[in-house]
């Protein structure tokens, strides 16, 4: 089992000092997780390895940590970063985290909570390049209001893997779920199944049909479970993963390894046997 969304905050600030964002409360205070905490949790739930995802809202563009704790457990872990997209230098920042550090993806961090973004402008056609050229996979963070800048890029950047995660929050609404799933016709696009849309689906029909829904929908070679610890800390890391596989393996298990695993190694060739850079 892979969990594809998890974040980590170091005890030592000053090493890692804190460099949060107004975003979804001072979750970096009231749960903190380390790279250690999290591994001792996954070994104790089954989990074999996960993608550590820059913690905008703890650390904003201050990737240091997550690439760290990568770096120093590459059998364990692999890491994406999250950079300034706006910024003159993006482009060598982001090759800077990818080439020097270590790095193997790069989130996209375009959440907007009023309007567009810079999601589908000219300024992230050489981030975009340079993922490829490292091989190194995108992640996108949007809200569904901004579903239709993710339709451009998909039409854009044709071809390149992209990871949307926490399905940009859409699976609640029938008019937001439906943009979603107008998607699915690019095959590039992958879901990110997270704690968020689990408890949304255990509130309404349950998660045996929401998953059921988005397989039928993307296929399951396109979506990926992750918790989104240790963001989400209102219960223990053994929950979540439970959660997840109450989810997943009510598919049949030709459909449940690939959102449980294989989806992730696919995409992030650090996680498979002898792949970590």
């Amino acid at each position: 089992m892979i969990d594809c969304h998890t974040h980590v905050v170091s005890p030592d600030e000053t090493r890692y000092p804190l460099n949060p964002r107004d975003l979804s409360g001072e979750w970096y205070r009231e749960g903190p997780a380390s790279a250690e905490d999290l591994a001792r949790e996954m070994e104790a739930s089954g989990v074999a390895q996960a993608i550590l995802v820059q913690g905008v809202g703890a650390y904003t563009w201050k990737n240091d940590y997550a690439a760290d704790a990568a770096v120093a457990a590459p059998s364990r872990f692999v890491s994406a970063c999250a950079i300034d997209a706006e910024a003159d230098d993006a482009p060598d920042t982001l090759a800077y985290w990818l080439d020097e550090r270590g790095m193997q993806g790069v989130r996209l961090f375009a959440l907007d909570r009023e309007g567009p973004s810079w999601l589908a402008t000219a300024k992230t056609i050489p981030l975009f390049e340079i993922a490829r050229d490292r091989g190194a996979h995108v992640i996108v963070t949007i809200l569904p209001h901004q579903l239709h800048e993710l339709e451009f890029v998909l039409e854009r950047e044709a071809g390149t893997p992209i990871s949307l995660d926490h399905c940009a929050f859409a699976l609640g609404d029938a008019q937001t779920r439906d943009a979603l799933f107008a998607l699915a016709r690019f095959d590039a696009l992958h879901l990110k199944v997270s704690t968020h849309n689990l408890d949304e689906a255990d509130e309404g029909r349950g998660v045996a049909e929401l998953t059921r829904t988005l397989v039928d929908r993307f296929g399951a070679d396109r979506l990926m479970w992750g918790s989104d610890y240790c963001q989400t800390h209102d219960r223990p890391y053994a929950e979540l993963v439970e959660l997840g596989r109450r989810a997943f393996e009510s598919l049949p298990a030709a459909q449940a390894e690939p959102c449980l695993s294989g989806t992730a190694r696919r995409l992030w060739p650090g996680l498979a046997p002898g792949g970590a850079r």
